[in-house]
């Protein structure tokens, strides 16, 4: 009988520890989802907080990055060679996401027509995207030297309208200082390195009143309205570059921080800036 009695406790006490550990692990699973939940929203009712494709923000619910081309043909050396071709294609059936979405398909197609006639030179195009606080920001780059570049286009949901530069720097009270700071924050860098190990070909400021002009001026205009610049001081072309920054494309990328596009030597450049 007392065998018996001690047998039933250790049973009974088994099963209430048993109970509790399944309470404390349901009510951490509770408290783990809540968290994460309250995360989520916090991350997505913040503007600063930017999120890549594959984020909590359900960034690639709204834009999948579809792989158009992947095969093989003709380089311009003669040689065989592996083409990818990348597009961003924006998942809101309505008339503004669609307009986009034919910019850049209408892109990839003209480089994709032009596979295989010894002249194409842009083996890999990629694309990418981010959301901030309601604005999807989709980046195609071409590398390829010439017309191409880097493109970007800047996307109001709630409105289904592309946003300019300007109207996106607002949208954030982007103080135009702070790209002329990390502009000379360059100039200082570039100093400091050795000739060739140099990553700018001249004065980083020259690299953006040129930008500015080739996204204004037509063909004709370019050269005169590009000496006129040249001989203006340092001071001056900083002015022209923050009372213009609305002509230079950007976006925010996915640390929350502005990204403005510049035209390079051979290609379009990335300079990032915190707001």
């Amino acid at each position: 009988m007392k065998k018996q009695l001690i047998f039933i406790t250790v049973v009974f006490a088994v099963l209430v520890l048993a109970g509790c550990k399944d309470s404390q692990g349901s009510e951490g699973t509770k408290n783990s989802k809540e968290n994460q939940s309250i995360e989520a929203e916090n991350k997505i009712g913040t503007p600063a907080l930017t999120g890549a494709v594959t984020d909590i923000q359900g960034v690639g619910e709204l834009v999948t990055i579809k792989e158009a081309v992947n095969k093989e043909a003709a380089a311009p050396n003669g040689d065989t060679a592996q083409y990818i071709y990348e597009v961003p294609v924006i998942n809101i059936n309505k008339p503004g996401a669609q307009k986009i979405n034919s910019m850049f398909s209408d892109l990839e197609k003209d480089m994709e027509e032009r596979i295989g006639n010894g002249q194409n030179m842009t083996l890999f195009i990629g694309s990418k995207a981010f959301l901030n606080d309601g604005i999807l920001s989709v980046i195609m780059e071409i590398k390829n030297p010439g017309p191409y570049g880097i493109h970007t286009v800047n996307y109001d949901i709630a409105t289904d309208r592309e946003i300019g530069t300007k109207e996106l720097l607002e949208k954030y009270d982007f103080d135009p200082q702070n790209l002329i700071a990390e502009i000379n924050r360059q100039r200082e860098e570039e100093k400091s390195r050795p000739a060739e190990k140099r990553r700018f070909n001249g004065d980083v400021i020259d690299l953006f009143t040129y930008t500015i002009i080739t996204n204004i001026y037509t063909l004709e205009e370019h050269n005169v309205k590009q000496q006129e610049i040249e001989n203006k001081s340092k001071e001056e072309k900083e002015r022209y570059v923050m009372e213009n920054i609305g002509k230079i494309k950007a976006y925010i990328n996915g640390g929350g921080k502005f990204v403005f596009i510049h035209r390079g030597v051979l290609e379009d450049k990335e300079l990032v800036v915190d707001n």
